[in-house]
C-alpha cells in the first residue's frame, strides 16, 4: 500500500458470490471507511485506488477478504 485516506460517509461494499457457491461463514461488508492507493504495475499509472471496509468487526482491503474467503467473491462499491 502506499497512501490512504478517510472516506466520506454514504459508500458500501457488497459481495456477490458465484451462483451455487457457499458464502457459510463469510461475513457481510459494509460501510467504506477510507480508500488506499496499492502499487499495481498492471493499472494505469501504475497505481489502483481500493476500498477499505469494515466486516466483521475489523478493516479490510479487497485483497485481504479474497485472500479469507475466495477469489471468486465479486466485492462492489455502491452508495449506502
Amino acid at each position: 500500500m502506499t497512501g490512504i485516506v478517510a472516506a466520506a460517509p454514504g459508500m458500501r461494499v457488497e459481495a456477490y458470490a458465484p451462483k451455487n457457491a457457499s458464502t457459510t461463514g463469510i461475513p457481510a461488508p459494509s460501510s467504506v471507511v477510507a480508500w488506499a492507493a496499492v502499487a499495481d504495475p498492471t493499472a494505469i499509472g501504475g497505481v489502483r485506488v481500493d476500498p477499505v471496509f469494515l466486516a466483521d468487526g475489523r478493516t479490510w482491503t479487497p485483497d485481504q477478504f479474497w485472500a479469507a474467503y475466495g477469489a471468486g467473491l465479486e466485492l462492489k462499491v455502491v452508495p449506502g
